[in-house]
């Protein structure tokens, strides 16, 4: 039988070189094997290495277990036993934190300055207001309402809990400021939406002169702008800070991207990106996911700039950058918007390769772009495959089916999804249901569906949700009550579903009902061209001869042109636009030749083009 000395000697050396849970807890077998009944069990040492090792995803978990036992099996444990718990818990399992503070106290162990910060950010994290308002009781009555990094905290705490106003009284009472407590106010006021307030508080930090704001500082304000689409203050903020000498790196420049983004500035963007000496991945995602429209999952994505997102991806591995979960997100996100199936397969290998699949993220975007790119029947596999789904995860699936015209399937999904645990149709799941029931001509279970929003679901619908009645309703020939839906609808009809019902008017050639839509339409849709082309021939199929040719002469007398067709063609891995002409593009004259071969099949097979609306 070893001796104590040896015992502790062996695990000082042998506990430095584990760097797993499973050294972890063969070195625990090892101790139980050799030590003697009078040699205490170092858990605080265990447990501070559990620490350590549950940054990595894929064995948190199980440390988080392991941990509780060691904590549970601790004959007497210490402030510091507990305090590396409630570490450890706070942000995965912030009720576990809460519940072993509680303990702690009954155990008569003293809170302390290591305890406090902890237990504020499970309070948050549950969230427990009423428990929030109790921790912050304590640290008065423990006399840490001074302590700096208690204080900042606290502040953090009711930023989290959504309560801006407290976390304001709380940096009131501090006695001397500094740059992390003006920092956790701003950015209390910047998670409420309170832009106003983020740039009033700001510019009251600088006049003070007190403190300095930092590169923190000038992001959170920056997100504020960004929020609010506050062009001004944000352009103002980048001269302050050059004038300020404050260096432009990845925090800062990565949020005047942001910014830039979201008012519509992308050259702006650019020059900022640009001018970044090392780029990280945070400035690459910020430059990437700005550029194509994600909705409804992630922006050159959010501005419909998807084949520079694509180039920048490509950018960015030649730079030796190692994309993440968030850059393929906005990737996948750019090919789904142009139809880049092979790139995006292509990043499918990539995520399986790193292991990425377990992020849902990740997954619910690559069943988001092969629903796009029209593969859906690897969109379902991949929707198998994922570990974890959640809310989007089911909606890109079920949206993907409805949009793709298999509507009975959708549907299916949709009640797969309402037995799922924990989850809870949202307004876009909705938005997938009902144009399911549209696809699949289901006008009675969209009615039923559209009716059970509110009550049922909590679900006050959106013009998307109304859109799809319409078209729904207009579809099965019910055009008098389309009308009569959207003279009801709160607010005022938009495009989209005037131009569904006035597309199924010309189909019916309904002309007392298109009539009403063309009046309102043209009052919405003035530039459009095919709101006029429609309507001309609306009244050109009915003999409104006259009425046809006014539509046609209104068009030219607006200077409206028809905006030309464009598809995307993917060709080894680049994906061109076409856009409808005579002259050929990108000099691929053997596309043209292979499309004239189509042509000239199709008409052979008996194919007419129906060129009513050209």
């Amino acid at each position: 039988m070893a001796t104590a000395p040896s015992v502790s000697s062996l695990i000082s050396e042998l506990h430095s070189r584990c760097h797993s849970l499973s050294a972890i807890k063969q070195l625990h077998a090892h101790i139980l094997v050799l030590a003697s009944h009078h040699t205490p069990f170092p858990y605080n040492h265990f447990l501070s290495k559990l620490l350590s090792v549950s940054s990595s995803t894929t064995t948190a978990a199980a440390a988080s277990d392991y941990a509780l036992l060691l904590l549970t099996s601790h004959p007497a444990p210490t402030a510091f036993s507990f305090n590396v718990a409630l570490r450890f818990f706070a942000s995965s399992r912030p009720r576990t934190s809460l519940q072993l503070f509680l303990r702690m106290l009954r155990s008569a162990l003293r809170p302390d300055t290591y305890t406090l910060p902890f237990l504020l950010l499970a309070a948050a994290r549950c969230p427990a207001p009423s428990f929030a308002v109790s921790a912050h009781a304590l640290l008065h009555k423990l006399g840490l309402q001074h302590h700096d990094h208690t204080v900042h905290s606290l502040i953090t705490m009711y930023s989290n809990l959504g309560d801006p106003c407290a976390a304001r009284r709380v940096f009131d009472g501090i006695l001397h400021r500094d740059v992390v407590s003006w920092n956790a106010t701003i950015k209390a006021y910047e998670r409420a939406g309170m832009a106003a307030d983020v740039a009033r508080m700001f510019r009251a930090m600088v006049a003070e002169g007190a403190v300095v704001p930092n590169a923190v500082t000038v992001a959170v304000v920056l997100a504020a702008c960004r929020d609010a689409g506050d062009l001004v203050l944000g352009r103002w903020l980048e001269g302050w800070v050059k004038s300020e000498g404050i260096e432009v790196g990845s925090l800062v420049g990565s949020a005047l991207i942001g910014m830039y983004e979201k008012c519509g500035e992308m050259g702006e963007a650019r020059r900022v990106f640009d001018s970044i000496a090392d780029k990280d991945n945070v400035a690459w995602n910020a430059m990437i996911t700005g550029q194509v429209s994600t909705h409804p999952l992630v922006s050159y994505t959010q501005n419909g700039m998807s084949n520079e997102a694509i180039s920048l991806f490509y950018s960015m591995r030649q730079a030796g950058a190692r994309p993440d979960k968030i850059t393929l997100v906005g990737v996948l996100s750019a090919c789904a918007a142009v139809g880049a199936l092979e790139i995006g397969t292509e990043l499918d290998s990539y995520a399986s390769h790193r292991g990425l699949y377990s992020n849902v993220y990740v997954g619910t975007a690559l069943v988001d772009m092969y629903s796009k790119c029209g593969n859906l029947n690897k969109a379902v596999e991949v929707f198998g495959k994922l570990p974890c789904k959640n809310e989007a995860s089911w909606n890109a699936l079920i949206c993907g089916l409805a949009f793709n015209g298999r509507g009975q399937e959708a549907i299916r999904q949709f009640e797969l999804m309402r037995n799922e645990e924990g989850l809870r149709p949202d307004d876009i799941t909705f938005i997938g249901v009902l144009s399911a029931c549209v696809h699949a001509g289901l006008l009675e279970d969209g009615r039923r569906w559209f009716n059970s929003l509110t009550p049922e679901f909590q679900i006050i619908p959106k013009v998307e949700h109304y859109s799809c009645m319409v078209d729904l309703l207009a579809r099965a020939g019910h055009l008098e009550e389309a009308w009569d839906f959207i003279e009801k609808i709160p607010g005022k009809a938009d495009a989209v579903m005037l131009g569904a019902l006035l597309a199924a008017c010309r189909k019916s050639k309904n002309v007392e009902v298109s009539g009403r839509v063309i009046d309102r339409i043209m009052q919405l849709e003035p530039s459009n061209s095919w709101n006029y082309v429609v309507s001309s021939k609306i009244y050109a199929s009915s003999d409104r001869l006259d009425d046809s040719a006014r539509m046609r002469g209104l068009m030219r007398e607006r200077g409206v042109n028809k905006v030309p067709g464009c598809s995307w063609v993917e060709v080894s891995g680049r994906v061109l636009e076409f856009y409808a002409g005579d002259e050929p593009q990108h000099g691929a004259d053997d596309m043209y030749q292979l499309l004239d071969m189509l042509v000239d099949e199709t008409r052979l097979e008996g194919y007419v083009p129906d060129l009513d609306l050209v």
